[in-house]
């Protein structure tokens, strides 16, 4: 069981720091579905880890066994030390302010992509083209019908700065993008690795990362949708020449993020498939899965150990 509990932890470190690199090696979509699935598989599990960590201390106080009716010899041989449990109990602390203030921001910004939505609701075209001096272009994703609102559709949004800056090939490539985060959902991806963000902390670097896979897998479908992957790229160079503020980071945007990695990659062959390497994040993913599964498992089946234990020595207390 110990290496069992540890395991999600370890996932959750080395998903923190080497997920972004890894991300780069995979292909765009494969990197955004398996990076997503990594997010939350390993915010999850972790902090179930920290959990069974932190309880499993707490309850070699013999107050605490006492009120849980569990056996203090048994509780006193468990598997992990009363050590490692303070950890993991600080370190779920540690953690918790860090979880608000990304909580909080999580919650702003998508109470920005709601109002964005909201306030192109009545707009009677799928594509928008409003007036500002910033060259930009968004995918608003829709919102389903929720009880007295009506669902909104998803729309794309474009300045007519950057139509202005774009030739008609490149304008053609520019809607393919937005076209393609609508249609691949990825929004989705962006929120559910948010949220991920939110439960662990130490996972980030992992929204930005997906926010660059999604842009790289939208670049990789306007540029075979185009036929052209230099038209993509100039146009992306060209709309890179805006840097202020733009919509919320829940938002697909074109040109608002990685885009030099971007453009040397539209520059190049498309990527290659690395199917070995996504095979190898997708077995440690489920490893991750199974060791939390499994750890949740054998605590409980520890428990039961220790409350059975506890009452044949209450029982052999009342008989004598």
């Amino acid at each position: 069981m110990t290496v069992n509990l540890y395991l999600p932890l370890l996932a959750a470190l080395v998903l923190g720091s080497a997920g972004p690199s890894l991300g780069r090696r995979l292909p765009p979509a494969v990197a955004t579905v398996l990076l997503t699935a990594a997010a939350l598989a390993t915010a999850s599990t972790s902090l179930v880890s920290l959990a069974l960590l932190a309880v499993l201390a707490l309850l070699r106080v013999p107050r605490v066994a006492a009120e849980g009716r569990l056996s203090d010899a048994v509780l006193n041989h468990g598997p992990t030390s009363p050590l490692t449990g303070a950890v993991a109990g600080l370190a779920l602390l540690v953690l918790l302010p860090f979880a608000a203030r990304a909580g909080v921001r999580l919650w702003r910004e998508s109470a920005r992509t709601y109002r964005l939505a909201k306030a192109f609701s009545a707009h009677p075209a799928s594509i928008a083209i409003i007036h500002d001096p910033r060259a930009q272009a968004f995918a608003v994703p829709g919102i389903p019908s929720l009880p007295g609102h009506a669902a909104i559709p998803t729309r794309i949004v474009a300045t007519d700065a950057l139509l202005r800056t774009l030739d008609d090939a490149q304008r053609r490539a520019m809607f393919a993008h937005e076209q393609a985060h609508l249609r691949r959902r990825h929004h989705l991806y962006l929120l559910l690795t948010n949220v991920a963000a939110v439960a662990n902390p130490l996972l980030w670097r992992l929204p930005d990362a997906v926010t660059e896979a999604t842009e790289r897998w939208a670049d990789e479908d306007a540029a075979a949708a185009v036929g052209d992957r230099e038209v993509l790229a100039r146009a992306l160079g060209r709309a890179a020449l805006s840097n202020l503020p733009g919509p919320p980071r829940t938002v697909p945007a074109m040109a608002q993020a990685h885009v030099g990695a971007r453009v040397r990659a539209l520059m190049a062959p498309p990527p290659p498939r690395r199917r070995v390497l996504a095979v190898v994040v997708g077995v440690a993913i489920a490893a991750t899965v199974w060791a939390s599964i499994d750890s949740a498992r054998e605590t409980e089946d520890f428990f039961d150990t220790a409350r059975a234990a506890w009452h044949v020595a209450h029982l052999h207390s009342t008989h004598r």
